[in-house]
């Protein structure tokens, strides 16, 4: 059974979502312990992965690699696919992330009333969608779990979000089409240039596109075509659609405005799950494909990546300076903090890659915190607006030493997880040698904003007289309840145990930036 274990974190929640097509509509409860039971049993799962992975390795582990389908064209051509499954230091804390935010966000969808069958059936196949995205390492499997998020997703924010919700989806669904089409377009191009060693038969096998030599000659993406499309070589071209693409996911500057009105009208645990696991998708395609499959392309535009990283960290944390409801604040933070994800990647160094991947596992952590803040407000009083609210403190007191927490770790206060991971990403980004010195220079100005509009929020809405627009008497207002803790504090204490303590996770973090930046020199 150790040897199957990604198949059972991948597929325990597609199999439960299809037991649950057959429970009558009218046992409600049964959806919600399901999906938590799902849940409870994926830690387990994913402490035995932990487990049997070896932190000090650059290589991957816990592998499953099985043929999945073979089709014979005729000639000596083939068209070949495996189920091919592995993890290493950059998927491994991103599936321990998704397992985490899964289970807090079970919780928190324990207070949905419509329509719970479907909601927690989409719920679950996201779930298994999203860490097969982590560890599948076949190009055609990985779009294949890339693409099941989208339709979850879709349905979640059309169905159970707010009044603009039809609005928000099909933007969502837009936005993330044309960049999962951008995608394809070059997995197929890779797939007709790649072959399997001593052999010619095509592959979506990713390590192997690694390899240049892998690659058959007078194709489109081989090192040496001589293919120029608008002055540009075909293979630099690919790169900067797999930038696109992922970047879109991520998202980036200028294809950042799907995700305010997605986060605004969806639902809080959808909210928790877009932000906290979707966006990383993006860093990780970047990080998984876009890099390792083009290394000198990457090299030579890495100045495109860290000044596009750079203009998303300003231009979120001011649109987030700007913002009048709490939940489009969290979500253009957002943005801000994605940028500098791409600004580690960006550096091609051990600092700045390390540092990514933590920022990208950190936000997941402190942005789940700050939706669920946000879900708390408004179940109470149907209102985000931060101008509505004064003097909180005085009604909720608990809930303030948490948003404190939340706050202080997004703005990068040291002691903190989102601290380490800035650190590490400014450390690389000023070492390195692929950009101006200029650019993490101006970065830091995203660190003083963020700390601007959290400070600015904390002092309208908690300090001053108690005021809450609507609403008559304070009593009506209560601090936060058992299930609210349960939730919250597990992410709090995460946070700083990370901040204080970053070492464990570096351990499994470090030999892949290693191997990252080793291959990518190498190979360029």
């Amino acid at each position: 059974m150790s040897s199957h274990l990604l198949t059972y974190i991948i597929f325990l929640p597609v199999l439960a979502a299809v037991f649950a097509l057959v429970i009558p509509k009218s046992q409600n409860q049964w959806f919600r312990l399901l999906a938590l039971a799902v849940s409870v049993i994926q830690v387990f799962i994913l402490i035995l992965i932990v487990r049997q992975y070896q932190a000090e390795s650059g290589t991957w582990r816990v592998v499953e690699q099985l043929p999945w389908f073979t089709i014979d064209l005729g000639s000596w051509k083939k068209l070949q696919t495996e189920y091919y499954l592995a993890i290493d230091g950059l998927s491994l804390p991103l599936v321990s992330l998704t397992v985490i935010v899964m289970l807090i966000a079970t919780i928190s969808s324990w207070t949905i009333e419509k329509n719970q069958k479907g909601y927690f059936v989409l719920l679950l196949i996201l779930n298994g969608a999203i860490i097969g995205s982590f560890t599948a390492l076949d190009l055609l499997l990985f779009y294949l779990f890339f693409e099941f998020m989208l339709l979850p997703m879709f349905f979640l924010i059309g169905i159970w979000g707010g009044p603009r919700r039809e609005y928000a989806s099909i933007k969502f669904f837009l936005y993330t089409l044309c960049g999962s089409i951008l995608i394809l377009i070059v997995f197929i191009g890779l797939y007709l240039s790649s072959k399997m060693p001593d052999t010619y038969v095509h592959t979506f096998n990713i390590p192997y596109l690694y390899d240049e030599s892998n690659f058959i000659d007078r194709t489109i993406f081989h090192p040496e075509s001589s293919w120029l499309i608008a002055g540009l070589t075909a293979r630099t071209w690919a790169f900067i659609l797999l930038f696109i693409g992922f970047g879109i996911k991520l998202p980036m500057v200028p294809f950042h405005t799907w995700l305010p009105d997605a986060h605004v009208e969806a639902p809080t645990p959808i909210s928790v799950v877009l932000a906290a696991l979707l966006l990383k998708i993006g860093g990780y395609g970047i990080l998984r494909i876009a890099y390792p499959v083009f290394p000198q392309e990457a090299l030579s535009l890495s100045w495109l990546v860290a000044l596009v990283g750079v203009v998303s960290i300003i231009y979120g944390a001011l649109n987030a300076m700007a913002s009048k409801d709490l939940k489009r604040l969290i979500a253009y933070s957002s943005v801000s903090h994605m940028g500098f994800v791409l600004l580690g990647i960006a550096s091609v160094n051990v600092e700045g890659v390390s540092g990514a991947v933590y920022q990208m596992f950190s936000h997941g952590i402190i942005t789940s915190m700050l939706f669920l803040i946000a879900g708390v407000l408004y179940d109470r009083t149907n209102d985000r607006m931060i101008e509505n609210y004064s003097g909180l403190v005085k009604v909720m007191p608990s809930f303030f030493v948490v948003v404190l927490i939340a706050f202080f770790a997004s703005l990068g206060l040291p002691g903190f997880s989102g601290f380490i991971a800035e650190v590490l990403v400014l450390l690389g980004s000023f070492k390195s040698n692929l950009f101006h010195v200029a650019l993490p220079v101006l970065s830091t100005l995203g660190l003083a904003l963020s700390a601007a509009y959290y400070l600015w929020t904390i002092q309208r809405m908690f300090f001053g007289p108690f005021h809450i627009r609507g609403l008559i008497s304070p009593n009506t207002l209560f601090d936060l309840n058992r299930r609210e803790y349960i939730m919250l504090i597990p992410l709090a204490i995460a946070a700083l145990i990370f901040g204080i303590l970053p070492q464990p996770l570096l351990d499994y973090i470090n030999p892949f930036a290693r191997t990252f930046v080793e291959s990518i020199i190498n190979n360029s």
